[in-house]
């Protein structure tokens, strides 16, 4: 017998029993789509992490200053600073021939009550931005500028408030561009029980449905800070909360990294933030996977089982082939093809299905998020050509391990005795 004379007849034993075929291939199939689906999700989230840090650049640092005690918990105040961000390192990094941008950022505290004031009408709000270059919502869309500008002013002396903040207000989205150079007021109120307003412009309305906030400049909070802990010389005892330093290159951001850890500082760099989100990504692709490994493992005791009662019911039809001249190897491989089929057809068909649910569950994931009103964006579940050939050598190595047994039995099968059965 020629290879493909057993090929031929692999597929006709295969076809011959098409309910028999399609149950054993379903555990398969099972497998593979688990797997698939599984590690899909991993290299789609992945692929766009790497994407939101490559967008914002790898080559971003985050220097933070050295605090005495940062685990300690202080309801009165903050944490004493022992190493701080002063406007002049800032002015020194700068001026380095590698470094392109340098952002410090001042934040407000955690705990602090504002209230934006505009005719009259006072409601709540919070503060944010501008942040400096950031990864930690990779897949959220960039917000919508309804009117006026994105970012307020750096000099200071604007805001750019929410539309959220605005319909608690009252105000229609037709009258957002009216609102572009209204004066308004943002009220502190200290737990002491005292009150400051700070005039500011609205230089800007920006989308955020679930947020009423506003955005201020770092010369504005820092008249805040100044004023929330009573200390006019805030900056030369606390100085910045953050600066993002974004060098030249990547090789250059590891030389900052190096020089101001020699410093003393807290550095970060997005670099080592990516390599170890990829190590916990590939922690979890392997978990995943496993759930489609014992799948597997189910459906190829599914397929040796499939294969030994093949071997019986066909225990006269093997004597007859050896009787003709099929020699053991030829018989060993026909049931080893057979079982390598199942495998594969498996395979291709836990693929397919594998990357229909995906797009299935992006499509899902996404409607949701946006029925939760939260604005994201990305291919979760990406299948990649090296998936599918894996996914393909997968199924048809595990359809080939389970049909070693029952071949093996088939060949030992004496001529005489095969014939003789009943």
């Amino acid at each position: 017998m020629k290879f493909r004379d057993v090929l031929a007849s692999a597929l006709s034993n295969l076809t011959r029993h098409k309910a028999r075929t399609a149950l054993t291939t379903v555990g398969v199939v099972v497998g593979i789509l688990t797997i698939v689906t599984m590690v899909s999700l991993g290299i789609g989230v992945q692929r766009e992490m790497g994407d939101a840090f490559n967008s914002v650049g790898l080559e971003t640092v985050r220097l933070y200053p050295v605090e005495a005690d940062a685990d300690a918990f202080n309801p009165l105040g903050q944490p004493e600073r022992t190493k701080i961000l002063t406007a002049e390192l800032v002015d020194q990094l700068a001026a380095r021939d590698d470094v392109l941008e340098v952002t410090p950022f001042l934040r407000l505290p955690g705990g602090i009550r504002m209230t934006l004031r505009l005719d009259g009408h006072e409601v709540e709000a919070a503060p944010y931005g501008p942040m400096p270059a950031d990864v930690l919502e990779p897949f959220e869309a960039p917000p919508r500028t309804l009117a006026g500008v994105e970012e307020p002013p750096a000099a200071g002396g604007g805001v750019v408030i929410t539309s959220a903040l605005l319909e608690d207000l009252g105000v229609a989205e037709d009258q957002y561009a009216s609102l572009v150079g209204r004066d308004v007021e943002l009220v502190l109120h200290a737990p002491r029980g005292e009150s400051q307003a700070f005039p500011l412009q609205i230089v800007g309305v920006e989308e955020q449905k679930w947020r009423a906030s506003v955005a201020l400049a770092s010369p504005d909070r820092l008249d805040m800070l100044r004023w929330w802990y009573n200390d006019p010389e805030y900056m030369a005892h606390r100085g910045y909360d953050e600066i993002a330093i974004r060098a030249v290159s990547l090789n250059d951001a590891v030389q900052i990294v190096d020089w101001l850890s020699g410093l003393g500082f807290e550095v970060q760099s997005l670099k080592t933030m990516l390599d170890m989100a990829n190590r916990g990504m590939i922690i979890i692709q392997t978990m995943l996977g496993s759930v489609g490994a014992l799948a597997l493992l189910v459906a190829s005791i599914g397929i040796a089982n499939t294969m030994i009662m093949s071997v019986y019911e066909r225990t006269k039809e093997i004597g007859i082939l050896k009787a003709v001249g099929a020699a053991p190897g030829q018989i060993r491989a026909l049931f080893v093809i057979e079982a390598s089929l199942i495998g594969l057809l498996g395979g291709v068909v836990g693929t397919i299905l594998g990357w229909l649910l995906g797009k299935g569950l992006n499509w899902l994931a996404l409607r949701v998020l946006e029925w939760q009103e939260v604005t994201m964006e990305g291919t979760f579940f990406v299948v990649s050509w090296w998936l599918v050939l894996a996914a393909l050598a997968f199924g048809t190595l595990v359809g080939l391990l389970a049909g070693l047994y029952p071949a093996a039995r088939a060949a030992r099968l004496a001529p005489l005795d095969a014939l003789r059965y009943e």
